[in-house]
């Protein structure tokens, strides 16, 4: 309850928050811990917030997720006097009844004027936390009784969302880019007063502050102008300074010749260096690169196979369906793994019902595989009816190895007729 960050933590928010820079952002967290070990509880806040994920601090710093420990230094940071604590507590998730409680604050109300006071000396980290307060509805928890006065969500929005516009605005002046996406969203809602030239300015000023916005420069570019060269330069403008989403997207426009003359070598570069920083669309993509050998890549199972792991494996992606396919015909074939059929068939499970979700070849090599499971009882019981219905589908779809194999089953078939 000091009224205003420590000149550390001010320091510290600074690097953290507007530099971008791995080495500047480790370099600031060692100065929130410095100052967190004398008592400092502002620097507690800003220590939970570098371990509550991408939504709260670029994901280049480096900095572990860790939400069980972040809550509590969070909620220590409300409870020893952090009236940023305190706001950030509540739209973390982290103001319990315990903390409300035993905050040194009368109420929520408090802690918002002491982060406003310093939002009005002009600490830029402090606007956005204000325009956060408006944008999320943390402001009836101010003023309680406003809330008779809007009859839905929409109609508190028309109330805060040109307030919060005016302090992210503010908040953006001071390099801190952290409310861009919400500051995005009210723009495209309709509910503040359009200045499409001030918003393509901001828009174009924090691109060269921040990565991630950058990227989504790009995306806007692509998408919205259909400016697909202009995105790719934004793309790769990002990559360099080390956002894996703009790496990945590089990627793709040389995959696709989009922007650009196609060049699927320079495309794999992209890919390879998205999917090290875990990037699961790239992961995938690298792997399917090295299943079939495209460009200079050369064919290399036990790699396609790793990848495909990774991809299957990662949870910030959308690559099971289509990983669990490749590792279904890498288990069944033995494809830079030991073959193992139990393995197999269950990444067949995976996909088994959704096959219609799959392109062509992968989608006639999975009916393959899951026939051949079927009718020879490999990683699950036989069941011949059903294996020749997959075999059938596989064939259909143009499988020239189906077709082999619905021939040898039917020749199966035939002998046992004969030796019966």
């Amino acid at each position: 309850m000091k009224g205003k960050y420590s000149l550390p933590v001010v320091k510290a928010v600074d690097l953290i928050w507007t530099s971008f820079d791995k080495e500047e952002m480790r370099r600031g967290y060692e100065m929130l811990l410095q100052a967190g070990q004398k008592g400092d509880a502002d620097a507690l806040c800003f220590i939970a917030r570098c371990h509550m994920g991408e939504e709260y601090v670029w994901s280049g710093g480096g900095f572990a997720t860790d939400d069980d420990n972040a809550s509590l230094l969070m909620q220590r940071s409300a409870l020893m006097g952090s009236a940023t604590g305190v706001l950030c507590a509540v739209r973390s998730g982290n103001f319990t009844p315990s903390v409300e409680r035993g905050m040194p604050f009368a109420s929520f109300k408090e802690a918002y004027e002491e982060v406003l006071a310093q939002a009005e000396r002009g600490n830029a980290f402090c606007q956005y936390l204000i325009g956060n307060v408006y944008y999320w509805g943390d402001y009836l928890m101010v003023e309680p009784e406003l809330a008779h006065q809007f009859k839905n969500v929409e109609a508190y929005n028309e109330f805060a969302y040109p307030i919060a516009r005016k302090y992210y605005e503010r908040s953006f002046r001071g390099r801190i880019t952290a409310g861009w996406g919400n500051y995005r969203n009210i723009w495209k809602s309709g509910l503040s007063p359009e200045n499409p030239e001030l918003y393509e300015s901001y828009f174009i000023q924090l691109a060269e502050i921040s990565p991630v916005v950058c990227c989504s420069y790009g995306i806007y570019l692509d998408t919205e102008k259909n400016d697909k060269q202009g995105a790719l330069s934004y793309y790769i403008r990002a990559a360099h300074r080390g956002d894996i989403q703009a790496t990945f997207n590089a990627g793709c426009c040389y995959d696709q010749g989009s922007g650009v003359e196609q060049d699927i070598d320079m495309a794999f570069r992209f890919y390879e260096i998205a999917a090290i920083g875990g990037e699961a669309g790239a992961q995938w993509q690298v792997g399917y690169y090295y299943f079939d050998g495209w460009g200079s890549v050369e064919q290399d199972y036990a790699k396609a196979a790793y990848w495909f792991q990774q991809a299957y494996e990662n949870p910030n992606g959308n690559c099971e369906l289509r990983s669990a396919a490749y590792l279904a015909i890498c288990y069944q074939d033995g494809l830079g793994v030991v073959q193992d059929y139990d393995i197999a068939f269950s990444y067949l499970e995976v996909v088994e019902d959704q096959t219609d979700e799959l392109w062509d070849p992968i989608n006639a090599m999975v009916l393959n595989a899951l026939g051949v499971a079927y009718a020879y009882g490999l990683g699950t019981e036989q069941d011949i009816e059903l294996g020749r219905e997959n075999l059938e589908a596989a064939a259909k779809l143009g499988s020239e190895t189906a077709k082999e194999n619905l021939q040898y089953l039917e020749q199966q078939g035939k002998k046992r007729k004969i030796d019966d």
